[in-house]
Protein backbone atom coordinates (compact mmCIF):
# COMPACT_ATOMS: atom_id res chain seq x y z
CA UNK A 1 0.00 0.00 0.00
CA UNK A 2 2.86 2.38 0.92
CA UNK A 3 4.56 1.60 -2.39
CA UNK A 4 1.37 2.42 -4.26
CA UNK A 5 1.00 5.73 -2.38
CA UNK A 6 4.65 6.60 -3.08
CA UNK A 7 4.19 5.79 -6.77
CA UNK A 8 1.02 7.92 -6.89
CA UNK A 9 2.80 10.85 -5.22
CA UNK A 10 5.66 10.56 -7.70
CA UNK A 11 3.19 10.65 -10.61
CA UNK A 12 1.47 13.73 -9.15
CA UNK A 13 4.81 15.51 -8.69
CA UNK A 14 5.86 14.67 -12.26
CA UNK A 15 2.56 15.95 -13.66
CA UNK A 16 2.88 19.11 -11.52
CA UNK A 17 6.42 19.71 -12.81
CA UNK A 18 5.31 19.17 -16.41
CA UNK A 19 2.32 21.48 -15.88
CA UNK A 20 4.60 24.14 -14.34
CA UNK A 21 7.09 23.79 -17.20
CA UNK A 22 4.30 24.08 -19.76
CA UNK A 23 2.91 27.14 -17.97
CA UNK A 24 6.39 28.68 -17.89
CA UNK A 25 6.86 27.94 -21.59
CA UNK A 26 3.51 29.53 -22.42
CA UNK A 27 4.42 32.60 -20.37
CA UNK A 28 7.78 32.86 -22.12
CA UNK A 29 6.00 32.61 -25.46
CA UNK A 30 3.55 35.33 -24.40
CA UNK A 31 6.44 37.53 -23.25
CA UNK A 32 8.25 36.98 -26.52
CA UNK A 33 5.15 37.84 -28.55
CA UNK A 34 4.65 40.92 -26.36
CA UNK A 35 8.24 42.02 -27.03
CA UNK A 36 7.78 41.38 -30.75
CA UNK A 37 4.58 43.45 -30.79
CA UNK A 38 6.41 46.24 -28.96
CA UNK A 39 9.24 46.10 -31.50
CA UNK A 40 6.75 46.18 -34.37
CA UNK A 41 5.08 49.25 -32.91
CA UNK A 42 8.48 50.90 -32.55
CA UNK A 43 9.26 50.08 -36.18
CA UNK A 44 5.95 51.62 -37.30
CA UNK A 45 6.59 54.69 -35.18
CA UNK A 46 10.11 54.92 -36.59
CA UNK A 47 8.79 54.72 -40.15
CA UNK A 48 6.26 57.46 -39.37
CA UNK A 49 9.02 59.54 -37.81
CA UNK A 50 11.07 59.08 -40.99
CA UNK A 51 8.13 60.30 -43.06
CA UNK A 52 7.79 63.29 -40.74
CA UNK A 53 11.52 63.98 -40.95
CA UNK A 54 11.43 63.73 -44.75
CA UNK A 55 8.46 66.09 -44.75
CA UNK A 56 10.39 68.52 -42.55
CA UNK A 57 13.42 68.26 -44.86
CA UNK A 58 11.21 68.94 -47.89
CA UNK A 59 9.75 71.98 -46.10
CA UNK A 60 13.25 73.17 -45.20
CA UNK A 61 14.42 72.62 -48.77
CA UNK A 62 11.57 74.81 -49.96
CA UNK A 63 12.50 77.45 -47.39
CA UNK A 64 16.17 77.22 -48.39
CA UNK A 65 15.30 77.62 -52.06
CA UNK A 66 13.05 80.61 -51.31
CA UNK A 67 15.74 82.22 -49.14
CA UNK A 68 18.43 81.61 -51.76
CA UNK A 69 16.20 83.22 -54.41
CA UNK A 70 15.60 86.20 -52.10
CA UNK A 71 19.35 86.47 -51.40
CA UNK A 72 20.11 86.37 -55.11
CA UNK A 73 17.47 89.02 -55.84
CA UNK A 74 18.78 91.19 -52.99
CA UNK A 75 22.37 90.86 -54.20
CA UNK A 76 21.28 91.81 -57.72
CA UNK A 77 19.35 94.80 -56.33
CA UNK A 78 22.38 95.84 -54.27
CA UNK A 79 24.55 95.69 -57.39
CA UNK A 80 21.98 97.79 -59.29
CA UNK A 81 21.74 100.37 -56.50
CA UNK A 82 25.54 100.57 -56.23
CA UNK A 83 25.75 101.20 -59.98
CA UNK A 84 23.02 103.84 -59.72
CA UNK A 85 24.89 105.53 -56.86
CA UNK A 86 28.05 105.59 -58.98
CA UNK A 87 26.16 107.11 -61.93
CA UNK A 88 24.39 109.63 -59.64
CA UNK A 89 27.69 110.68 -58.06
CA UNK A 90 29.21 111.18 -61.52
CA UNK A 91 26.16 113.16 -62.61
CA UNK A 92 26.33 115.30 -59.47
CA UNK A 93 30.01 115.96 -60.14
CA UNK A 94 29.22 117.19 -63.69
CA UNK A 95 26.26 119.29 -62.56
CA UNK A 96 28.28 120.74 -59.69
CA UNK A 97 31.04 121.75 -62.10
CA UNK A 98 28.52 123.43 -64.43
CA UNK A 99 26.85 125.18 -61.52
CA UNK A 100 30.19 126.42 -60.14
CA UNK A 101 31.21 127.68 -63.59
CA UNK A 102 27.97 129.61 -64.10
CA UNK A 103 28.05 130.87 -60.54
CA UNK A 104 31.53 132.33 -61.08
CA UNK A 105 30.40 133.88 -64.35
CA UNK A 106 27.39 135.45 -62.65
CA UNK A 107 29.61 136.73 -59.86
CA UNK A 108 32.03 138.31 -62.37
CA UNK A 109 29.17 140.08 -64.12
CA UNK A 110 27.86 141.38 -60.83
CA UNK A 111 31.30 142.78 -60.09
CA UNK A 112 31.32 144.38 -63.53
CA UNK A 113 27.93 145.97 -62.90
CA UNK A 114 29.20 147.27 -59.59
CA UNK A 115 32.19 148.89 -61.24
CA UNK A 116 29.98 150.80 -63.69
CA UNK A 117 28.91 153.00 -60.86
CA UNK A 118 25.61 154.37 -59.66
CA UNK A 119 24.41 155.32 -63.12
CA UNK A 120 22.59 152.42 -64.67
CA UNK A 121 23.31 151.12 -68.12
CA UNK A 122 19.83 152.10 -69.24
CA UNK A 123 20.45 155.70 -68.23
CA UNK A 124 23.78 155.70 -70.01
CA UNK A 125 22.22 154.45 -73.21
CA UNK A 126 19.39 156.98 -72.95
CA UNK A 127 21.93 159.84 -72.90
CA UNK A 128 23.35 158.89 -76.28
CA UNK A 129 22.33 161.66 -78.69
CA UNK A 130 22.88 159.90 -81.98
CA UNK A 131 19.70 157.92 -82.63
CA UNK A 132 21.30 155.12 -84.65
CA UNK A 133 24.00 154.68 -82.01
CA UNK A 134 21.39 154.77 -79.28
CA UNK A 135 19.23 152.12 -81.02
CA UNK A 136 22.29 149.91 -81.51
CA UNK A 137 23.22 150.19 -77.85
CA UNK A 138 19.63 149.53 -76.77
CA UNK A 139 19.64 146.23 -78.70
CA UNK A 140 23.03 145.35 -77.28
CA UNK A 141 21.78 146.13 -73.79
CA UNK A 142 18.68 143.99 -74.37
CA UNK A 143 20.91 141.04 -75.29
CA UNK A 144 22.99 141.56 -72.15
CA UNK A 145 19.89 141.69 -69.97
CA UNK A 146 18.46 138.54 -71.63
CA UNK A 147 21.77 136.77 -71.20
CA UNK A 148 21.95 137.69 -67.54
CA UNK A 149 18.32 136.71 -66.99
CA UNK A 150 18.88 133.32 -68.67
CA UNK A 151 22.07 132.88 -66.69
CA UNK A 152 20.19 133.49 -63.44
CA UNK A 153 17.37 131.11 -64.45
CA UNK A 154 19.82 128.42 -65.55
CA UNK A 155 21.79 128.79 -62.37
CA UNK A 156 18.62 128.35 -60.29
CA UNK A 157 17.54 125.34 -62.37
CA UNK A 158 20.98 123.81 -61.97
CA UNK A 159 20.83 124.39 -58.21
CA UNK A 160 17.43 122.69 -57.98
CA UNK A 161 18.57 119.75 -60.18
CA UNK A 162 21.73 119.41 -58.10
CA UNK A 163 19.77 119.34 -54.86
CA UNK A 164 17.40 116.72 -56.35
CA UNK A 165 20.33 114.55 -57.40
CA UNK A 166 21.87 114.82 -53.93
CA UNK A 167 18.52 113.82 -52.40
CA UNK A 168 18.33 110.90 -54.83
CA UNK A 169 21.85 109.87 -53.83
CA UNK A 170 20.92 109.99 -50.14
CA UNK A 171 17.84 107.82 -50.79
CA UNK A 172 19.94 105.33 -52.76
CA UNK A 173 22.43 105.10 -49.93
CA UNK A 174 19.62 104.50 -47.43
CA UNK A 175 18.17 101.77 -49.68
CA UNK A 176 21.63 100.22 -50.04
CA UNK A 177 22.09 100.14 -46.26
CA UNK A 178 18.65 98.53 -45.80
CA UNK A 179 19.34 95.97 -48.52
CA UNK A 180 22.67 95.01 -46.95
CA UNK A 181 21.06 94.72 -43.51
CA UNK A 182 18.29 92.55 -44.99
CA UNK A 183 20.90 90.44 -46.76
CA UNK A 184 22.68 89.76 -43.48
CA UNK A 185 19.39 88.62 -41.92
CA UNK A 186 18.66 86.32 -44.88
CA UNK A 187 22.18 84.85 -44.79
CA UNK A 188 21.86 84.19 -41.06
CA UNK A 189 18.44 82.58 -41.62
CA UNK A 190 19.87 80.42 -44.39
CA UNK A 191 22.74 79.27 -42.17
CA UNK A 192 20.29 78.35 -39.37
CA UNK A 193 18.03 76.46 -41.79
CA UNK A 194 20.98 74.58 -43.30
CA UNK A 195 22.14 73.48 -39.85
CA UNK A 196 18.60 72.33 -38.99
CA UNK A 197 18.44 70.40 -42.25
CA UNK A 198 21.80 68.77 -41.52
CA UNK A 199 20.48 67.69 -38.11
CA UNK A 200 17.37 66.16 -39.72
CA UNK A 201 19.54 64.36 -42.29
CA UNK A 202 21.66 62.86 -39.51
CA UNK A 203 18.50 61.61 -37.78
CA UNK A 204 17.17 60.25 -41.05
CA UNK A 205 20.47 58.52 -41.81
CA UNK A 206 20.42 56.73 -38.45
CA UNK A 207 16.75 55.74 -38.84
CA UNK A 208 17.45 54.73 -42.42
CA UNK A 209 20.05 52.21 -41.24
CA UNK A 210 17.62 50.70 -38.73
CA UNK A 211 14.81 50.47 -41.29
CA UNK A 212 17.11 48.94 -43.89
CA UNK A 213 18.08 46.28 -41.35
CA UNK A 214 14.40 45.43 -40.75
CA UNK A 215 13.79 45.14 -44.52
CA UNK A 216 16.85 42.92 -44.91
CA UNK A 217 15.67 40.83 -41.96
CA UNK A 218 12.33 40.34 -43.76
CA UNK A 219 14.20 39.05 -46.83
CA UNK A 220 16.29 36.70 -44.67
CA UNK A 221 13.12 35.43 -43.02
CA UNK A 222 11.58 34.80 -46.44
CA UNK A 223 14.63 32.76 -47.40
CA UNK A 224 14.50 30.83 -44.12
CA UNK A 225 10.85 30.00 -44.74
CA UNK A 226 11.83 28.31 -48.00
CA UNK A 227 13.33 25.38 -46.12
CA UNK A 228 10.50 25.38 -43.57
CA UNK A 229 7.84 25.23 -46.30
CA UNK A 230 9.69 22.44 -48.11
CA UNK A 231 9.89 20.43 -44.90
CA UNK A 232 6.22 21.06 -44.04
CA UNK A 233 5.14 20.08 -47.55
CA UNK A 234 7.23 16.91 -47.40
CA UNK A 235 5.78 16.00 -44.00
CA UNK A 236 2.23 16.54 -45.28
CA UNK A 237 2.95 14.42 -48.34
CA UNK A 238 4.31 11.62 -46.19
CA UNK A 239 1.12 11.76 -44.15
CA UNK A 240 -0.87 11.59 -47.42
CA UNK A 241 -2.57 14.89 -46.60
CA UNK A 242 -1.73 16.64 -49.86
CA UNK A 243 -2.15 15.92 -53.54
CA UNK A 244 1.00 14.86 -55.40
CA UNK A 245 0.13 17.02 -58.39
CA UNK A 246 -1.11 20.57 -58.89
CA UNK A 247 -4.28 20.76 -60.99
CA UNK A 248 -3.03 23.93 -62.66
CA UNK A 249 -5.01 26.87 -64.01
CA UNK A 250 -5.48 30.40 -62.75
CA UNK A 251 -5.95 30.73 -59.01
CA UNK A 252 -8.66 32.79 -57.36
CA UNK A 253 -7.86 36.35 -56.35
CA UNK A 254 -6.98 36.03 -52.62
CA UNK A 255 -8.48 39.36 -51.51
CA UNK A 256 -11.96 39.66 -53.08
CA UNK A 257 -13.10 43.20 -53.76
CA UNK A 258 -9.61 44.70 -53.51
CA UNK A 259 -7.73 44.45 -56.78
CA UNK A 260 -5.06 47.11 -56.37
CA UNK A 261 -1.49 45.80 -56.26
CA UNK A 262 0.20 48.31 -53.98
CA UNK A 263 3.60 46.64 -54.30
CA UNK A 264 4.51 44.19 -57.08
CA UNK A 265 6.87 41.21 -57.04
CA UNK A 266 10.60 41.66 -57.68
CA UNK A 267 13.16 44.37 -57.15
CA UNK A 268 11.34 47.54 -56.20
CA UNK A 269 12.38 51.02 -55.13
CA UNK A 270 11.62 51.02 -51.42
CA UNK A 271 9.31 53.99 -50.70
CA UNK A 272 11.31 55.09 -47.65
CA UNK A 273 14.82 53.68 -48.16
CA UNK A 274 14.92 54.82 -51.82
CA UNK A 275 17.03 51.74 -52.66
CA UNK A 276 16.08 48.63 -54.62
CA UNK A 277 15.03 45.68 -52.44
CA UNK A 278 13.61 42.31 -53.51
CA UNK A 279 9.91 41.94 -52.74
CA UNK A 280 9.07 38.22 -52.55
CA UNK A 281 5.36 38.52 -53.31
CA UNK A 282 2.63 41.03 -54.13
CA UNK A 283 0.89 43.36 -51.68
CA UNK A 284 -2.86 43.80 -52.07
CA UNK A 285 -4.77 46.56 -50.27
CA UNK A 286 -7.38 49.25 -50.53
CA UNK A 287 -9.45 51.66 -48.48
CA UNK A 288 -11.32 49.80 -45.75
CA UNK A 289 -9.60 46.45 -46.34
CA UNK A 290 -8.62 45.98 -42.69
CA UNK A 291 -10.42 42.94 -41.25
CA UNK A 292 -11.77 41.83 -44.64
CA UNK A 293 -11.75 38.10 -45.57
CA UNK A 294 -8.75 36.53 -47.32
CA UNK A 295 -9.55 33.36 -49.29
CA UNK A 296 -7.57 30.34 -50.44
CA UNK A 297 -6.34 30.89 -53.99
CA UNK A 298 -6.79 27.18 -54.84
CA UNK A 299 -7.73 23.82 -53.29
CA UNK A 300 -5.13 22.47 -50.90
CA UNK A 301 -4.02 21.62 -47.40
CA UNK A 302 -2.86 24.08 -44.74
CA UNK A 303 0.71 23.18 -43.80
CA UNK A 304 1.66 26.31 -41.82
CA UNK A 305 -0.59 28.55 -39.69
CA UNK A 306 1.28 30.57 -37.09
CA UNK A 307 2.89 33.84 -36.08
CA UNK A 308 6.24 35.11 -37.37
CA UNK A 309 8.10 38.30 -36.42
CA UNK A 310 8.41 39.38 -40.08
CA UNK A 311 5.23 37.97 -41.65
CA UNK A 312 3.05 38.36 -38.57
CA UNK A 313 0.13 35.89 -38.57
CA UNK A 314 0.53 33.91 -41.78
CA UNK A 315 -0.68 30.75 -43.55
CA UNK A 316 0.91 28.45 -46.11
CA UNK A 317 -1.29 26.18 -48.25
CA UNK A 318 0.11 23.20 -50.19
CA UNK A 319 -1.65 22.73 -53.54
CA UNK A 320 0.39 19.70 -54.63
CA UNK A 321 3.17 19.34 -57.17
CA UNK A 322 5.49 21.58 -55.14
CA UNK A 323 3.14 24.59 -55.46
CA UNK A 324 2.37 26.48 -52.24
CA UNK A 325 0.80 29.84 -51.49
CA UNK A 326 1.59 32.11 -48.56
CA UNK A 327 -0.72 34.72 -46.99
CA UNK A 328 0.76 37.17 -44.44
CA UNK A 329 0.12 40.02 -41.93
CA UNK A 330 -3.30 38.68 -40.86
CA UNK A 331 -5.18 40.02 -37.85
CA UNK A 332 -6.85 36.62 -37.33
CA UNK A 333 -6.25 33.11 -38.73
CA UNK A 334 -9.40 31.12 -39.53
CA UNK A 335 -7.85 27.68 -40.33
CA UNK A 336 -5.41 25.25 -38.72
CA UNK A 337 -2.53 23.07 -39.88
CA UNK A 338 -3.74 19.88 -41.57
CA UNK A 339 -7.08 21.38 -42.57
CA UNK A 340 -8.22 20.89 -46.18
CA UNK A 341 -9.50 24.06 -47.87
CA UNK A 342 -11.30 24.82 -51.11
CA UNK A 343 -10.56 27.61 -53.55
CA UNK A 344 -12.42 30.74 -52.39
CA UNK A 345 -12.78 29.54 -48.80
CA UNK A 346 -12.04 32.14 -46.12
CA UNK A 347 -8.77 31.39 -44.33
CA UNK A 348 -7.87 34.63 -42.51
CA UNK A 349 -8.62 38.35 -41.97
CA UNK A 350 -6.60 41.22 -43.39
CA UNK A 351 -4.38 42.88 -40.78
CA UNK A 352 -1.08 44.62 -40.22
CA UNK A 353 0.90 42.23 -38.00
CA UNK A 354 4.64 41.70 -38.45
CA UNK A 355 6.77 44.07 -40.53
CA UNK A 356 3.84 46.05 -41.92
CA UNK A 357 3.18 49.77 -42.26
CA UNK A 358 -0.58 49.37 -42.74
CA UNK A 359 -3.39 46.85 -43.34
CA UNK A 360 -2.73 44.73 -46.44
CA UNK A 361 -2.32 41.16 -47.69
CA UNK A 362 1.15 39.98 -48.62
CA UNK A 363 0.61 37.08 -51.05
CA UNK A 364 3.29 34.70 -52.32
CA UNK A 365 3.37 31.74 -54.67
CA UNK A 366 6.25 29.30 -54.24
CA UNK A 367 7.48 26.52 -56.45
CA UNK A 368 9.23 23.87 -54.36
CA UNK A 369 9.62 26.48 -51.61
CA UNK A 370 11.16 29.19 -53.82
CA UNK A 371 9.13 32.38 -54.39
CA UNK A 372 8.02 33.31 -57.91
CA UNK A 373 6.03 36.19 -59.40
CA UNK A 374 2.32 35.29 -58.80
CA UNK A 375 1.13 37.56 -61.61
CA UNK A 376 4.08 37.18 -63.98
CA UNK A 377 3.85 33.39 -63.81
CA UNK A 378 0.09 33.47 -64.45
CA UNK A 379 -1.07 32.08 -61.11
CA UNK A 380 -3.34 35.08 -60.53
CA UNK A 381 -4.46 37.80 -62.93
CA UNK A 382 -3.74 41.37 -61.86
Amino acid sequence: MKKFISFLLAIIMLVSQFSFAATTKEQQLKDKKSNITKTQNEIKQNEQQQKNVRSEINTLDGSINDTEVQISETQNRIATVERNIKYTEEDIEIKQAEYDKNYELRKDRMVAYYKVGTISLEESVAKIKDESDRMYMEKALEKVINYDTNLINDLEAQRIALEAKKAELDAQKVELAELKAGLEVKLASLETTLKKRESYLTTLKNDHAELEKSVDDMKKEADRLTKEIQEAAAAAARANKTSSTYKGGTMKWPLPGYYVVTSPFGNRLHPILKTYKLHTGVDLAGSGCNGKPVVAAADGTVIVAKYNVAYGNYIVIDHGGGITTLYAHSSKLEVKVGQTVKAGQEIMKVGTTGYSTGPHLHFEVRENGSYVDPIGKGYIKG
